[in-house]
């Protein structure tokens, strides 16, 4: 596979204390080999599902089948990260043809000034997804020849990113963005996914001051509360709301490792907070949404490493791959919002690999950063 573009980054190398899922190892339990062997297969065999449901021509050639046409482009940034997140590119893989395919899509619905939004009230979430897929087809295999364009493309996508974040907002609003590039407002679950597009464009050799990022962090500092003496979390919108949630406490956890891996100040009490979370299918910790809180959570917990990330994964592990169907994909969760099932059943399952494929590291989202 060619050399990626994204720098070389380095790995945690101290566990940071125990969680609820740090359990002994049952008598007669499989080896770390044979759990790993199994993930792998899992993973494999939903990247057969994701291919084989490709949709091959028509209008809707190159993406996945969303009973809201508006959520497709994300669902296929989506899917086509789960591709690049296990070495297949558009230029290289079993599944190179599908990566093309679903990049050619995703592309086609970008509009002239770059956003990939447009016509839905969320399209920041849309926006950033496609970024990001669009970005790790760059820095993963640089321009191809049916896409001369592509660099370009990107950075009028990270132009709307940039542009949302300068729009007047409240004290305790500033430095975010949310659901539509002119909104005053903003959220840190919209947030989290444009510093993961402008970070893997920073990669990518775009210019992002550093201006962006600190704005970003104070909003981030906004949204953190302090549970009691020993815990802490991170609100959903600083301002509104009070309730920490541990979603958001995860992807803040690894927004704040990537964008200050030197700092450390706060994270005890934020893992202590997390602990009490330990990974079921579904239920009230994920706030009907179960693969996107998933995704938050184990982002920050592999940043983590050590025992708690060891932990946290097998214990992941074990619910996904309790629940993946015997074609490869992976349904909803009983209790998962009706408005994520929208983006159809290509959603789950990339979500699911893209939680298993961490330790793979192909994603620049995905580099543990180097500690000082």
């Amino acid at each position: 596979m060619k050399e990626p573009v994204w720098r070389g980054l380095g790995r945690l190398s101290a566990a940071l204390g125990l969680s609820l899922w740090l359990l002994p190892a049952a008598a007669g339990a499989a080896s770390p080999a044979t759990d790993e062997a199994q993930a792998r297969a899992a993973v494999e065999g939903a990247l057969r599902w994701l291919a084989a449901s490709q949709i091959q021509e028509g209008d809707g050639a190159g993406g996945w089948a969303a009973p809201k046409p508006e959520y497709r482009p994300a669902t296929a940034g989506l899917a086509g990260l789960a591709f690049l997140a296990n070495g297949h590119t558009p230029a290289e893989g079993e599944h190179a043809g599908v990566v093309r395919a679903a990049l050619r899509f995703v592309l086609a619905r970008q509009a002239p000034d770059g956003y990939f939004g447009q016509g839905d009230a969320s399209g920041m979430y849309i926006h950033a997804i496609c970024s990001i897929f669009s970005l790790s087809c760059l820095g993963m295999t640089g321009v191809a020849d049916d896409e001369p364009d592509l660099a370009g493309r990107c950075g009028r996508a990270v132009r709307v990113i940039l542009d949302a974040q300068q729009v007047r907002r409240s004290p305790a609003e500033g430095g975010g963005w949310r659901y539509t590039p002119y909104t005053s407002e903003s959220d840190l679950s919209v947030t989290s996914w444009q510093l993961l597009a402008l970070h893997a464009a920073r990669q990518c050799g775009y210019a992002v001051g550093d201006t962006v990022f600190r704005d970003a962090l104070r909003y981030l500092d906004n949204a953190y509360v302090e549970v009691d003496e020993e815990r802490a979390g991170y609100v959903y919108r600083p301002g509104f709301s009070t309730r920490p949630e541990p979603s958001l406490t995860g992807t803040a956890l690894f927004v704040r490792s990537i964008l200050e891996p030197d700092d450390d100040r706060g994270r005890d009490k934020l893992l202590r907070f997390l602990d009490a979370f330990p990974p079921g299918w579904g239920g009230e910790q994920y706030r009907q949404y179960f693969f996107f809180a998933s995704f938050y959570m184990a982002q920050g917990m592999f940043q983590v490493g050590g025992e708690r990330w060891e932990g946290f994964r097998q214990a992941m592990r074990d619910v996904l791959l309790s629940h993946q169907a015997g074609d490869g994909h992976w349904p909803f969760t009983p209790d998962n919002a009706p408005q994520s099932r929208l983006a159809g059943p290509a959603y789950p399952t990339a979500m699911a690999v893209l939680i298993l494929s961490l330790d793979r590291q192909f994603l620049p989202m995905y580099q543990r950063q180097p500690r000082p």
